[in-house]
Parts: C-alpha cells; sequence; structure tokens
C-alpha cells in the first residue's frame, strides 16, 4: 500500500512537472502515452508467465477491457495533470471513489449507512469549492480533462474489483499485458491518424520526452500492478480511503514544495472538506465508530 501510494504520488508530479513541453498537439500526445503503454509491456512480459502458461479466454477480454479503459486513463490524467494544479486534478481523480461507491450500492447490493450519505453531499460541495473557475493555474480545457479522468479513474476502480471476483483473479500479469498492448496499439493508431490529419505528417516525441514517458511508465505500472492485488486483498473500506486520501494529500504538500503552488481559501477549505467527506464517504467514520 505504501509504495502503491509513493507511485502514484510520483506520477502526478512528473505529469505536472513534464507538462507536454516539446509536443505539438494531440496526436503527439497520444504517441507519448503510446511510448508509456510499451514501458507497460517492457516491465510486464517477463512477469506475466504467458510463454510458459499461456492467456485464457477470460484473461484477453478483461485485459482488452481494461487496456481500453486505462488509455483514456492515461490521457486524462495526462492533460488534466499538464493543464492544472496537481493538488486540485488529484483531489478530483480521487473522488471517483463515488463511482465505486455507485456500482457497488447498485450492482453488489452493498449497504450505504447515513453518514456515507452525508459524506457524499460534502463531497459534492467540496468539488464546487475546489474547482474554481476563478483559478489563474489551469487552462480552459482543463475541467474536460479533469471530468474524464474522474469517471476513467472510477471505472478502472470498478474493473479491479470485478476482476478479482472472476475466475481468472490469478491472471493478473497476463490481463494487465493484453491490457497494455491494448492502450498502445490504440494510442499508436490513433496519433498517426490525428497527426495526419491536423500537422500533414506522422507525431513525433522529443528525446527529452522520452525520459518522462520511461518514468511514468514505470510508476503508472507499478501502483496499478499493486492496486488490483491490494484491492482484493484489503476491504473497499480500508483500501479507498487511505489510497486516495494519502495521494491527495502526499501530491498536495510536494506540488506546493517543488511547483510553489498557491490555492485560494475557497479551494483549501474544499480539499479539507473533501477528505473529510471522503472519510464519511468511503464508510471509514462507520468502521471506527464500531470499534468504540
Amino acid at each position: 500500500m505504501t509504495l502503491s501510494i509513493i507511485l502514484a504520488i510520483s506520477n502526478n508530479l512528473l505529469l505536472h512537472g513534464f507538462a507536454n513541453r516539446g509536443l505539438r498537439g494531440l496526436g503527439d500526445v497520444l504517441l507519448y502515452n503510446a511510448l508509456v503503454s510499451c514501458v507497460w509491456i517492457a516491465l510486464l512480459l517477463p512477469m506475466s508467465g504467458i510463454f510458459t502458461d499461456g492467456i485464457s479466454t477470460a484473461a484477453l477480454l478483461w485485459g482488452i477491457l481494461y487496456g481500453s479503459v486505462t488509455a483514456l486513463f492515461l490521457l486524462s490524467k495526462m492533460q488534466a495533470m499538464a493543464s492544472g494544479p496537481v493538488s486540485i486534478t488529484s483531489f478530483i481523480g480521487c473522488s471517483s471513489l463515488l463511482v465505486s461507491t455507485a456500482v457497488g450500492v447498485i450492482v453488489f447490493h452493498e449497504t450505504v449507512t447515513v453518514l456515507q450519505m452525508i459524506g457524499v453531499v460534502l463531497l459534492i460541495a467540496a468539488l464546487f469549492l475546489s474547482v474554481s473557475p476563478k483559478s489563474s493555474q489551469s487552462k480552459k480545457s482543463w475541467k474536460f480533462w479533469c471530468a474524464l479522468f474522474f469517471l476513467c479513474s472510477g471505472s478502472t476502480g470498478i474493473i479491479f474489483k470485478l476482476h478479482q471476483a472472476s475466475d481468472v483473479a490469478d491472471e493478473i500479469g497476463t490481463m494487465m499485458l493484453a491490457a497494455a498492448v491494448t492502450s498502445a496499439a490504440l494510442f499508436a493508431l490513433s496519433s498517426v491518424l490525428i497527426s495526419k490529419k491536423t500537422c500533414g505528417g506522422l507525431p513525433r516525441v522529443p528525446r527529452r520526452a522520452l525520459l518522462f514517458a520511461l518514468a511514468c511508465g514505470i510508476v503508472s505500472c507499478g501502483y496499478n500492478r499493486l492496486n488490483i492485488t491490494v484491492s482484493g486483498q484489503l476491504p473497499s473500506i480500508v483500501f479507498f480511503p487511505m489510497f486516495n486520501g494519502a495521494v491527495i494529500l502526499g501530491a498536495s504538500l510536494l506540488a506546493a514544495i517543488i511547483f510553489r503552488e498557491k490555492l485560494s481559501r475557497g479551494q483549501r477549505s474544499g480539499m479539507l472538506l473533501g477528505i473529510v467527506s471522503l472519510l464519511l464517504a468511503s464508510g471509514s467514520v462507520d468502521g471506527i465508530l464500531k470499534i468504540f
């Protein structure tokens, strides 16, 4: 859990520090993400066991699903981190806990307490305060990418839980490898098509960006691989609030130190209210009260 949190925070800071410098447009951005997916393939291939055990049809289908969602997740996260403040963007992405909670209630018939409902209402208020329309630190496209990042992040958590509840829960390596190949192919194909349409040529990534692609590929693959296992071993009441809360706090603190980000009073209030609301919505407060 600790290693996963460190890797996730590092990924957020790397994406914000890179800020798409040297990339000419969406075609280059997609190619960059294709390279990140290739790093996933290089890391997962020797650990997957695909050469000795092969891959089942079910694991392949899970991989294609996860890879398609991961492609959107990586793209939206990169664009959101590059166009807005790390702290608020991290908070919005981690607030996707709401999506997982809603699916848990509807699909898995999980119970919801009064405190969790209060947490949901407070989280909506916190998001309103945090996403300040007057913020000078974000670009016009930031809100769109944040919304997509929110949905994709929530969908990823749902896929993790569904996969770990399936008959191929042990085939994590092959499933993630299939996902990495899927996302790399989607990114590469779309980057060529968009670049030819907008730039009249092939996409390119500057040499400086290759180091960021390598670093982002290592840390993003690492924390996603860890999270699949941990989400299956720990109850949601422990995993989601601890991971999401720690990423929010860690990214915010380090962004303030490294990038000298300054938040308005309303945004700071929204962040604090958001942390409290996440604890309530996740059921952590209910769990604590049961102990006493």
